[in-house]
């Protein structure tokens, strides 16, 4: 005879099998689609960059960003660097760069977040920086807590409000790398590695 308590065990242990069934992937799918399903437009990254913009719309605006000092020329002249130090105690060097590939309105960009003053030392390694991520994501954006997803032996963190994802992971032992994706145009597969 089954009592609540042997009911309770079963039930326990068959969502245990389920949960444990879903792949990190799946798990993260199901994420983009509950926010997706929500009809929220989040198109606002930063410095006044947003999805939807040419590449011409890009150049005229970081241009412009330069011109105030906000701005300048990023690493390896690839990429726009902007310093910061909100909520941080050691300035950030922040690089960030519209898709190469685009043909029309911008639907992904790419950054890098590292300290400013790195030079090895091991208290501004990249391991300490994604932990401050989070504060800095919720601090830019609000919305939606970000979350960890372990996939292939790394640690992603995601940040997901509305068609808005911010995909992050340590690069290497100074950087951080994080790509925004409109995911109302951008397919899941795209973010896999």
């Amino acid at each position: 005879m089954l009592t609540i308590n042997k009911c309770v065990f079963y039930l326990v242990g068959l969502l245990g099998f389920v949960s444990a069934g879903c792949s990190p992937e799946k798990k993260l799918e199901k994420e983009i689609e509950t926010e997706l399903a929500t009809g929220v437009r989040n198109d606002s990254l930063f410095l006044g960059l947003e999805f939807g913009i040419t590449m011409q719309q890009f150049f005229d605006h970081c241009r412009e960003l330069n011109h105030q000092g906000l701005v300048r020329e990023g690493s390896k002249n690839m990429s726009v660097e902007y310093i910061f130090n909100d909520s941080l105690d050691q300035p950030v060097a922040f690089n960030f760069y519209a898709d190469r590939n685009a043909n029309g309105p911008i639907h992904k960009f790419y950054t890098s977040f590292h300290y400013y003053a790195f030079a090895m030392n091991r208290h501004l390694y990249a391991d300490r920086l994604i932990q401050m991520m989070p504060v800095i994501l919720m601090d830019w954006y609000g919305g939606n807590q970000p979350f960890i997803v372990s996939r292939e032996d790394k640690k992603y963190l995601y940040k997901i409000d509305g068609n808005r994802l911010i995909e992050l992971y340590v690069y290497d032992l100074s950087t951080v790398v994080a790509t925004y994706y409109d995911m109302s145009v951008v397919r899941f597969d795209e973010l896999m590695p």
